[in-house]
């Protein structure tokens, strides 16, 4: 009896051992499976991202300043001409001196019957006429002595009509609305977004190359980051596909929201942010490399986020290739004087990936085709 008892509970647990050792196998290829989907993901949607500036107005350069209150002082300092001091502080000339004594001796009187009569110094005015006595001292035209005074007269309006044309076009053609922009409490905040056929790979290589090059802490590198972007995009019609844009003016202390706001909401569509240059601050890391039998990826998406002085939009609704190329155009042409805060946003960053046109519809739902 002990016998087959033994038997059998060596069976059952033989049996269990082995729906063990096989669920174990079967959780682990789960876990495989899920693993590398994850990985799939974190490469499809691994992204860039460049940002920099600010919304309260900055402070002049400390450069600037100085070089002014240089050439103010060295304007200012500047000696006086030597020849124009030694000019008013000069004595009399010798020939002076001669000329007075011989003028004092000429007046002396001779002991003859000799009289010496005064000189009339002619002063512009005509001589009397003595066998006249109704003669009287009248001055010389201007005619006979240089040009008459008509002459300076209508030369000077001629000048100063020209003169005042020139100030008026110099400060009051398109300086008045530019000045109105750069003082006014208004914003605004631009959105602009691409997806462009992955054969855009130039695009990737592009914007990848400008992150880990250009300073965004400064202007200067902020308008290059702006414009080599657009131009980026400007430079491939033949690969847009969808679009996305959105220009609202806002006050300046709702600004900074509503730019984050946008941000955010792009960067939740990122699983992984493999490059990143904010403040002038490069980071980078690697990212997962996806499976090999994916499915085919099509797409590459950018986004153009900018706070601008303007206090209107830059642009209205973008329905057609032509719309894109002049809203991407207007981008390029931002002066630095009204650039505030721009972010530059592509995914997938490495140009050997690209998205799926299922990603494409599930995460960029408010693009349209053209």
């Amino acid at each position: 009896m002990r016998k087959p008892s033994f038997h059998f509970l060596a069976t059952t647990l033989l049996t269990f051992a082995t729906i063990q050792a096989i669920a174990l196998g079967y959780r682990d290829r789960q876990l495989d499976a899920l693993l590398q989907q994850d990985q799939q993901a974190y490469a499809k949607s691994s992204a860039g991202r460049s940002s920099g500036g600010s919304f309260t107005r900055s402070a002049p350069s400390s450069s600037s300043s100085k070089s002014s209150s240089s050439s103010s002082s060295s304007s200012t300092s500047k000696p006086s001409s030597p020849s124009n001091s030694s000019s008013s502080s000069s004595p009399s000339s010798p020939s002076s001196s001669s000329d007075k004594d011989s003028f004092s001796s000429n007046q002396r009187p001779s002991s003859g019957n000799t009289i010496v009569a005064p000189v009339i110094i002619d002063n512009g005015y005509s001589r009397p006429n003595y066998s006249n006595p109704n003669s009287y001292y009248a001055p010389y035209s201007s005619s006979s002595t240089g040009t008459p005074w008509y002459v300076w007269l209508i030369l000077l309006l001629i000048g100063g009509t020209i003169t005042y044309f020139i100030i008026r076009a110099l400060f009051f053609g398109s300086k008045p609305s530019v000045a109105k922009e750069l003082e006014n409490d208004t914003v605004t905040v631009t959105k602009l977004q691409v997806a462009l056929l992955s054969q855009a790979r130039e695009v990737q290589s592009r914007l990848t190359e400008l992150s880990l090059e250009v300073d965004t802490d400064t202007s200067e590198g902020l308008l290059t980051l702006l414009q080599e972007s657009a131009l980026a995009l400007i430079r491939t019609p033949e690969n847009w596909t969808h679009v996305c844009s959105s220009s609202q003016s806002v006050k300046r202390d709702q600004a900074e929201g509503v730019f984050q706001k946008l941000s955010l909401a792009e960067r939740s569509k990122f699983s992984h942010e493999s490059l990143v240059n904010v403040g002038g601050r490069v980071s980078q890391r690697q990212a997962p490399i996806a499976s090999p039998d994916k499915d085919p990826s099509a797409y590459i998406v950018v986004t153009l986020l900018i706070g601008t002085e303007h206090d209107k939009p830059l642009f209205g609704e973008i329905r057609n290739t032509q719309e894109l190329r002049t809203a991407l155009e207007a981008i390029a042409a931002i002066p630095d004087t009204h650039l505030l805060v721009f972010e530059l946003l592509w995914s997938p960053q490495a140009d050997s990936d690209s998205l799926t046109y299922d990603e494409l519809l599930t995460e960029y739902t408010d693009m349209i085709q053209i």
